[in-house]
């Protein structure tokens, strides 16, 4: 479930007098707002270069945004830098993400509402028609579909990670209450017995889920070099960046994915080690995604 700005911004979104295609760059300009963090939203949406040749206008027709919701985004998008780590702020956002609420589960469901709409692109868009047909987006947007959804595994395999740290807390706190049943029972053989069953459990349990924080965490890390990969591989695509104006609408598309990774892993900063490594990997990906710039 979406917090409830995220509700709120993306209630604004989905009754704009637009089509899924001007949606779809809505759900993008917000994921480049609170993810990348270099333009404001209104910037974040792509324009048509040449535009004025075929048409009258040449940037997407999405209607009249609110100044309300452009406080609201700003003010939204702030959440979402952490300057300084904190074991208590990584544990609450821990918590949120493990009952599916917070940062993370909000970016997960920002490129969720994406692919909603970009899947349901079909045929004639009733706002944005010139834009979609000049930059041919019906053949092109299945390539499109298939990166979403290996970052939107990827965000789903960081809340899985999250999911196996959470069960081995608890595995180890039923490890606890039974040492400390144990220990005030030394002398009754019931409770004695309930308490050993509570650690031999709650240890098995801790164990099982370490294994599996521990795989998890691998999975994660190949999942992000296979993105890593699949964006440098990018930009020798012809078909979507073989043209200034595919440039601007499949970058705009495509730059705040890998983003969105590293903004849910910086909410997970436990020391300054860890946001030192961050900081680095974010610079890594500024100087890789320097050729999507629109």
């Amino acid at each position: 479930m979406p917090s409830n700005q995220l509700s709120s911004l993306c209630e604004q979104i989905d009754k704009q007098n637009t089509d899924h295609f001007g949606k779809f760059y809505m759900y993008v300009a917000l994921l480049n707002t609170v993810a990348v963090r270099n333009k404001t939203f209104a910037h974040s949406l792509p324009r048509y270069s040449r535009g004025l040749a075929f048409w009258r206008d040449n940037h997407l027709d999405i209607g009249e945004i609110p100044v309300e919701f452009t406080k609201q985004l700003n003010s939204y998008a702030q959440e979402f830098t952490n300057p300084q780590p904190h074991w208590s702020n990584t544990l609450h956002n821990i918590a949120l993400a493990y009952v599916r609420k917070g940062k993370i589960s909000d970016l997960t469901y920002i490129i969720d509402q994406m692919l909603n709409h970009l899947v349901a692109m079909q045929g004639h868009q009733s706002h944005n028609n010139n834009i979609y047909n000049h930059i041919h987006f019906e053949e092109k947007k299945e390539g499109l579909i298939a990166f979403i959804q290996q970052v939107s595994m990827l965000n789903q395999q960081l809340l899985s990670t999250v999911d196996s740290g959470c069960n081995t807390a608890l595995s180890l706190l039923v490890v606890t209450m039974g040492a400390v049943l144990i220990l005030a029972s030394i002398f009754s053989l019931i409770p004695t017995v309930i308490g050993l069953g509570l650690v031999l459990g709650g240890a098995c349990g801790a164990y099982h889920f370490m294994e599996q924080a521990t795989e998890q965490t691998k999975l994660l890390e190949n999942q992000m070099d296979q993105v890593v990969q699949k964006l440098k591989q990018l930009p020798r695509d012809e078909s979507l960046f073989g043209d200034e104006n595919y440039n601007a609408f499949y970058a705009a598309a495509i730059k705040p994915l890998p983003y969105a990774a590293l903004t849910a892993a910086e909410q997970l900063m436990f020391d300054d080690s860890h946001k030192t490594k961050l900081k680095e990997q974010r610079e890594t990906l500024d100087q890789m995604c320097a050729i999507f710039s629109y």
